[in-house]
């Protein structure tokens, strides 16, 4: 079929958006159907983004599988998408898929591979969930075999032919927990996405199948622990495990432990966060994506903390201090900028308690939308980063900066209240303009009660 042009598109997208749930539904299955049986003449793609908004309203969308998807069930815990440089222990490229299901197809067991997707496509199309599971365990079964043999074989073919040596390492992990499917999908059927309420009963659960395991492949311990954290809604969790089956909370003596790799892989994330909130520019601060890994970071740190027993001096304890000390500095330094920025929002305002008010033609100048933003973005960031200061360790610095914020405010709307006598109708209007965004930093800094008294002093100066 012909490519659909950008107008073509966008009128396909406008209908399916109003479509009832239950025919979006109806047709979704119709779509993937026809492109499980190789169908050609629909935009199967197009059609189903289109489809998405419909789908996500309603609990009982869930997609058709296809043999793709159906092959990264036992892996599909440890897949990211974040780029990177090397290969890291338990996380496997999500671009890598592609890659290795058509070196199965092609190179692998073309015949076999061929014959079980045949096999699945049928079984899913039925809507026949025992044959699913029997074709789908005989495809991770047969290509956990195909692919560590390949592996075996000559590991410089099978880089030319994944065209990446990382690939290949990805493909080790994935050929290992495809030969433990069925164990994997007992963890994923006792932990449903997202897991809110982590149980002693849970932890019991997994404690018992890991020793009996283990046992048996020591090579799958450390990827108990990671498919556990990777279905909790708060993954540090998983941390429980980690003590229960080391019997030890103390993380010097679990980080030496095959399962200790949960938590290197949660301070790995902490310190993300912590690069990402080091990239941050503190002379033009982005708001929303400080906050959003801040408030990352304090969690998650805070999450650790409260699971195990951190030692100063052990491994991930130092790893802890350094990150906390390296977000402490780019957050004390925010800080003591923000009630400089937040003042220049001000028509001749200046930072500092004893700073004089402002001159009075200067509050009849334009207001500029770009020093309010800017100024609001600074307030934001001092306010909003308070939750997360006791455990990024910066609580002191803000707190002085806060006080100071506030000190400059009410000293500026002192000079400010006055500016309402104004009897020119066009000068005073402008001035209202800036006494609004006084307030919105008074509520942000000061609170709604202090906002509401300087609104009402306002009220009776201007009646005055």
């Amino acid at each position: 079929m012909g490519a659909f042009t950008s107008d073509k598109q966008a009128q396909l997208s406008g209908f399916l958006r109003q479509l009832p749930e239950n025919v979006a539904r109806r047709l979704a299955k119709a779509i993937e159907v026809d492109r499980l049986m190789g169908g050609k003449a629909l935009p199967h793609d197009l059609i189903l983004r289109g489809l998405r908004p419909q789908l996500r309203r309603t609990a009982s969308a869930e997609r058709m599988g296809s043999p793709l998807r159906y092959f990264c069930l036992p892996f599909e815990d440890l897949l990211v998408n974040e780029a990177r440089e090397e290969k890291q222990k338990g996380r496997i490229a999500r671009s890598s898929i592609n890659a290795v299901w058509n070196w199965l197809a092609n190179d692998v067991m073309p015949e076999r591979h061929s014959t079980l997707c045949t096999a699945l496509t049928n079984a899913v199309v039925n809507g026949d969930a025992s044959a699913v599971a029997i074709a789908a365990g005989e495809l991770h079964r047969e290509a956990a075999a195909a692919l560590s043999e390949a592996i075996v074989a000559g590991r410089k073919k099978a880089i030319a032919a994944l065209g990446d040596a990382l690939v290949l390492e990805d493909v080790i992990e994935i050929a290992l927990l495809l030969g433990a499917a069925e164990e994997i999908a007992a963890i994923q059927k006792r932990l449903r996405k997202p897991v809110l309420n982590f149980t002693e009963d849970d932890v019991q659960f997994l404690r018992e199948m890991f020793h009996r395991l283990s046992q048996d492949n020591g090579d799958l311990a450390p990827y108990f622990g990671l498919i556990v954290m990777a279905r909790l809604e708060r993954p540090w969790e998983a941390l429980r495990f980690v003590v229960a089956v080391s019997h030890s909370s103390n993380d010097a003596m679990i980080a030496n432990t095959d399962i200790g790799i949960v938590g290197e892989l949660l301070l790995n994330d902490l310190d993300s966060y912590v690069r990402k909130i080091q990239a941050i520019r503190v002379s033009d601060v982005d708001a929303d994506t400080l906050l959003v890994n801040l408030e990352a970071f304090a969690e998650l740190s805070a999450g650790v903390v409260k699971e195990l027993a951190i030692r100063r001096d052990g491994k991930w304890g130092q790893q802890l201090a350094k990150g906390r000390a390296a977000v402490a500095k780019v957050m004390e330094s925010l800080a003591a900028r923000c009630p400089r920025e937040i003042m220049a929002g001000l028509p001749g305002a200046k930072s500092g308690v004893f700073a004089k008010g402002p001159r009075g033609h200067e509050m009849t100048q334009p207001v500029d939308p770009e020093r309010i933003a800017r100024a609001l973005r600074y307030a934001r960031v001092l306010v909003q980063s308070k939750p997360f200061a006791a455990a990024a360790a910066f609580s002191a610095k803000l707190g002085e900066a806060i006080d100071e914020a506030g000190a400059d405010l009410r000293n500026y709307s002192e000079d400010l209240l006055r500016e309402l006598r104004q009897e020119d109708p066009a000068a005073r209007a402008v001035v209202e303009k800036h006494f609004a965004l006084l307030l919105d930093l008074y509520t942000l800094i000061l609170g709604t009660e202090e906002a509401s008294f300087l609104r009402r002093r306002a009220r009776i100066q201007a009646n005055g």
